[in-house]
């Protein structure tokens, strides 16, 4: 009887560990897909359309000459760039003078507003500034602290925060991360994606086939 359910606990754990394992193919394939096309809209932005609602997060996109940012951001704490802690930057974006969405302006050292300044500035003046797409939704992963609108202090982007603090209304359900190398050098949407899936795999991989052998063994002490 023992030697039965050791057999149904192998082979189970087994088939498991092997499903997981195609499961993570399955995802680098599509990683590696979400990767290269994203690489390609790097290369070859086309202009952001308002009315198209389908576009894949950390899709590149230009942003023309309607689209400016205020000189009012909000800081989202403890973000690491080359080791060192800081800040992103956040600014309301508008579309033809009305409040559309936000950008992150990426990291700073420090809330230095004369920084910002610069940045906004810069943004402002160009005909043509090439962005990155992310979903904006009032979601939060329980391990992040809550924000603090009244105390203006920030740890996500959070869609309903953002309109209380700055009492407007966002249609938009994308916020846009700059991407521009003449405004500022470092941002890039690659960073936010990790493709350890094949080293997921064959760890999974590895656990199946370490189950089949222990499971050989025992039937073979079993007679």
């Amino acid at each position: 009887m023992k030697s039965k359910s050791l057999t149904i606990v192998f082979l189970f754990i087994s088939t498991l560990t092997f499903t997981l394992g195609c499961w993570q193919l399955y995802r680098l394939d599509w990683k590696n897909n979400l990767i290269e096309n994203i690489n390609s809209s790097i290369q070859n932005p086309e202009f952001y359309n308002v009315k198209f609602d389908e576009y894949n997060e950390l899709t590149s996109v230009k942003l023309d000459d309607n689209f400016k940012i205020s000189n009012n951001p909000i800081f989202i704490e403890s973000k690491i760039f080359q080791s060192k802690v800081g800040f992103h930057a956040i600014t309301p974006l508008y579309l033809n003078d009305k409040f559309y969405s936000i950008l992150n302006l990426g990291w700073v050292p420090e809330k230095n507003i004369k920084h910002v300044t610069e940045l906004v500035d810069l943004f402002n003046k160009k005909n043509v500034v090439d962005v990155y797409i992310r979903y904006l939704n009032s979601n939060k992963s329980a391990f992040i602290p809550e924000n603090n609108v009244k105390k203006n202090t920030w740890f996500s982007v959070n869609k309903k925060d953002v309109e209380a603090y700055f009492q407007e209304k966002i249609d938009s359900d994308y916020y846009f991360v700059l991407l521009d190398s003449n405004i500022k050098l470092e941002n890039n949407p690659l960073v936010y994606l990790r493709n350890n899936h094949l080293n997921y795999s064959i760890t999974w991989f590895l656990l199946s086939i370490s189950s089949i052998v222990m499971l050989l063994i025992i039937r073979k002490k079993n007679g």
